[in-house]
């Protein structure tokens, strides 16, 4: 049994075998697994995810070999077992590749204990999660002021629970705009950008379709990471201005932050 925040693949093929799933074991360790992909057993994690949940067998393999199925780090981890399936099929009908996938996985050491220096960080997040519950009405977003959401239902922002897993911290301020808060002060960090792209789109469809949502991530350190798509138009515009578009990247970041500086000053 794993005691990480994933499960073990030999695991699932001694679950499925356990429970006549015989067929479709043999199934998934014979898949093809695109050569792009370099933790070829991730996606067969995937087709094993899907596999128990759609028999209705989830909950009875997590009691038995994921015990940290229901955590956050459990959710995010059954969320980058399935986006790494998907992106194997899209690889192997000739589509390009999704970057910001292969990185949320590339890192991970699937079915292996966290060290302590994760155990650590995993709770340096929760304390500083609580924190900023318990701060967050003295904290200004671009010289906003900003409080705990609280949905009709009377969910609070703490944890709040969407499709595509649960968002550290979802805030309002007065006039009804949303923040949406994701930390990451682990191994890492960079992977906080791809979740809260996934937070925030869903608090848009689903909780503010005509009101702004703004993204906060609270990390150590994060780098920004572009596609192919997005490289080449700054390729371009960087041309145009003739200078190298790193440099233009620099700009555009320097500007943003003297912009929310102005507004925290009117604040």
């Amino acid at each position: 049994m794993s005691i990480g925040p994933g499960f073990k693949i030999s695991d699932a093929y001694r679950f499925a075998s356990e429970h006549g799933l015989e067929a479709e074991s043999r199934g998934i360790r014979s898949m093809r697994v695109h050569p792009g992909i370099k933790k070829r057993h991730v996606p067969r994690k995937g087709a094993f995810v899907e596999l128990f949940e759609n028999r209705g067998l989830m909950d009875e393999f997590a009691r038995m070999y994921w015990p940290a199925r229901h955590t956050d780090h459990g959710k995010a981890r059954r969320q980058q077992y399935l986006d790494l399936k998907s992106q194997n099929e899209a690889l192997l009908r000739g589509e390009g590749i999704d970057e910001d996938i292969l990185d949320e996985v590339a890192d991970a050491e699937d079915g292996a204990a966290p060290s302590d220096a994760d155990l650590a960080g995993f709770a340096m997040e929760a304390q500083l999660r609580d924190f900023i519950v318990e701060n967050i009405s003295r904290i200004a977003i671009g010289g906003r002021q900003v409080r705990l959401y609280r949905d009709t239902e009377g969910r609070d922002g703490k944890e709040y629970p969407t499709d595509v897993g649960p968002s550290d911290i979802l805030a309002i301020d007065d006039v009804g705009n949303l923040f949406v808060f994701e930390l990451k002060l682990d191994r890492g960090p960079d992977r906080a950008l791809g979740q809260l792209a996934r937070y925030m789109g869903w608090v848009k469809v689903h909780l503010a379709p005509e009101r702004e949502v703004r993204g906060v991530v609270v990390a150590q350190n994060i780098s920004v990471k572009l596609d192919p798509a997005q490289i080449q138009a700054l390729r371009k515009i960087a041309t145009m201005k003739s200078i190298p578009y790193q440099t233009l990247i620099r700009q555009w970041l320097a500007e943003g932050i003297r912009k929310e500086l102005r507004l925290a000053g009117k604040a």
